[in-house]
């Protein structure tokens, strides 16, 4: 009776045919994604079996499987799921053949609806015809639970689609063929799907059999995914050994977070934070990424923020039920709620950091020696909120804490009444910053100063201005007045009668003669509050760039030249009131006096000489006359 029954044909309209080809050439970036669609739809098959109402005989062996024929060209994929119909397969395997068919195309070539897009992917349950990406001809078979009839399906993708009675009788389940393109015999290697499957479905939760040319059957997937267990029951040896895994890292790693998001957007994510540096970490072509899977069903892991860049030290996977799970790599990037999952997966990273640092005194110490750079980046970009939130889990090195790292917040509780600003200067190293002159007076008062080595210092001190309403201030500025925080006794007054003593006046000619001698190679000369013992040292003018970033700019052909500092001189050093002596009556040695001072300050700040050549023989000139 069944071959009596009429044969269905249907023919593809061209806007059915612009779908397909949209499908096979723009929707899918690599070939191989036609096994994990197709996988996926088994699994989903499998899945509605044990939603049923009432128990159903075969249940608890339900499985998948993939077999290869290479005398026949093709791949075969079964499943004992819950099977279609001959109205199944005219609605499932013909929906893109519906009405709203122009929307979609439409909805897939607009830029700017790229989301959209993604969306109606879904609805419209195309995932199926990437098999056309490799297959030239698909046949599927098909028995629905309850069923008496199995039915086939069957087009070449272009033309037209049939439906009739099968010939070839299954129990229940679906037969997917898909007989090879000439061009596409690779995907006949079980070694090439075998790859595959483990690297898209390998935590399907159903076993996924694969039978190679000669007969044999293996199961090719975990059916793991750790993630989707409750976090109560999993041993720190599995979160240790998954780590390993998906990280390629040895041991265990510094931190686990293991979050299951319900709400607007339903997500699982399953986050490490390693306990080594990895290699590549500053490698420029390093972006943050997660494996991102919908369902247990690996979609992709470049290509997708879902994690700004300034955290891609964190290994993990995420995944999203609320995602379609045919998505492809490029809506992704536009995709509203991979947004909302990023907000939520860096909210809660910070909150866990910040959690470890109130804690784990010593363990953060050693996450923010291998991450605090990084982490630092973020301060460069996003809101001002999360910056203020990420400031709070950053940790520095100051003039007080000797090896001892410290928080804004406590840097804040130190602060003298007085003081209005957070005091920093940044440096290649932590010994060179202590020995800094410009910190002379700062230690002097016992006024706190951070102490920034990292390269990324120089960038966000100019685009963070403050933090809970301090704001952050360079010790190298010429306009900090130290007096106004504390004071302290002047140890040079007198009425100015005996030579070389220090008074207005003697400050005046000291800042004119040395502003004669220079030029413009400096901004101007005025005498310092902050030198204690140097006996000169180069400042910034209010609102200029560090003498560290600008040298990077000058390297990096962004910037043509350096820009002229402010020498603040210290009239109490010894050196300066020896130049106030020879001012008169040694007019050459005062000059060379000059020199070797502006010298000195700026090989303290970096600050390469013009002239090396006549700074050593300045030095050996006053060397002979000690």
């Amino acid at each position: 009776m069944a071959k009596n029954k009429k044969v269905i044909t249907r023919q593809f309209d061209a806007e059915v045919g612009k779908v397909l080809q949209l499908m096979i050439h723009s929707l899918y970036t690599k070939k191989e994604i036609f096994l994990r669609e197709l996988i996926s739809n088994a699994s989903d098959a499998c899945v509605k079996i044990l939603q049923q109402p009432t128990a159903v005989e075969g249940a608890d062996d339900l499985k998948i499987t993939v077999k290869i024929d290479q005398n026949q060209q093709e791949i075969i994929l079964q499943d004992n799921g819950i099977g279609m119909d001959e109205d199944d397969l005219v609605r499932n395997l013909g929906t893109i053949a519906h009405s709203g068919t122009q929307r979609f195309i439409e909805e897939m070539n607009s830029k700017e609806n790229n989301s959209t897009a993604a969306e109606l992917i879904g609805q419209f349950g195309v995932g199926f015809y990437a098999s056309f990406i490799v297959a030239d001809k698909v046949t599927v078979i098909s028995r629905k639970l309850g069923s008496e009839q199995t039915y086939e399906w069957q087009s070449d993708g272009i033309g037209e689609y049939t439906v009739r009675p099968s010939e070839e009788q299954i129990a229940r389940g679906t037969v997917i063929k898909l007989h090879l393109k000439n061009s596409e015999l690779e995907f006949l290697d079980k070694h090439r799907l075998r790859y595959i499957i483990t690297s898209y479905s390998d935590h399907i939760s159903f076993p996924i059999m694969l039978i190679d040319e000669e007969g044999k059957e293996e199961r090719v997937n975990s059916a793991a995914a750790l993630w989707t267990r409750n976090k109560d029951e999993i041993s720190s040896q599995e979160y240790e050994g998954f780590f390993q895994k998906i990280a390629h890292m040895p041991g265990a790693p510094w931190l686990t977070l293991h979050n299951k998001l319900e709400g607007t957007i339903n997500y699982t994510s399953l986050l490490y934070i390693p306990h080594n540096k990895p290699y590549d970490l500053f490698h420029p072509d390093r972006n943050a990424r997660l494996k991102l899977y919908v369902k247990r069903v690996f979609i992709c892991e470049e290509g997708v923020d879902l994690l700004p860049n300034y955290m891609r030290f964190i290994q993990g996977i995420v995944d999203c039920e609320d995602l379609p799970l045919n998505i492809s790599r490029e809506t992704l990037q536009h995709n509203p709620k991979v947004m909302q999952i990023k907000k939520s997966i860096v909210k809660k990273v910070i909150s866990s950091l910040k959690k470890e640092s109130e804690t784990q005194h010593e363990g953060y110490k050693k996450f923010w020696q291998n991450f605090g750079e990084v982490i630092k980046e973020g301060l460069c970009e996003g809101a001002l909120t999360e910056k203020e939130q990420l400031l709070e889990i950053c940790r520095f090195y100051t003039t007080k804490s000797a090896d001892n790292l410290i928080s804004l917040d406590q840097y804040i509780s130190n602060m003298h009444d007085l003081q209005e600003n957070i005091f920093f200067i940044t440096g290649n190293n932590l010994q060179t910053l202590r020995n800094h002159p410009q910190l002379e007076g700062f230690i002097k008062r016992d006024i706190e100063v951070l102490l920034l080595t990292d390269n990324v210092d120089d960038f966000w001190v100019n685009v963070v201005p403050q933090y809970k309403n301090k704001e952050l201030c360079s010790v190298t500025r010429s306009n900090i007045n130290l007096d106004q925080i504390k004071a302290l006794p002047s140890a040079n007054e007198n009425d100015g009668s005996e030579p070389g003593v220090i008074n207005e006046t003697t400050n005046k000619n000291l800042v004119e003669y040395c502003q004669k001698i220079l030029g413009d190679r400096v901004m101007h000369v005025k005498v310092s509050e902050k030198l204690v013992d140097s006996p000169a040292s180069l400042a910034l003018p209010e609102g200029a760039m560090s003498s560290r970033m600008e040298r990077y700019l000058i390297e990096q052909k962004q910037l043509n030249k350096k820009t002229a500092k402010i020498l603040e001189i210290n009239p109490h050093h010894i050196l300066l009131q020896k130049l106030q002596l020879l001012i008169d009556s040694n007019p050459q040695k005062a000059e060379d006096i000059v020199e070797v001072i502006f010298a000195q300050a700026c090989l303290a700040e970096g600050e390469p000489l013009d002239d090396p050549f006549a700074f050593n023989r300045r030095i050996a000139n006053l060397l002979q006359a000690v």
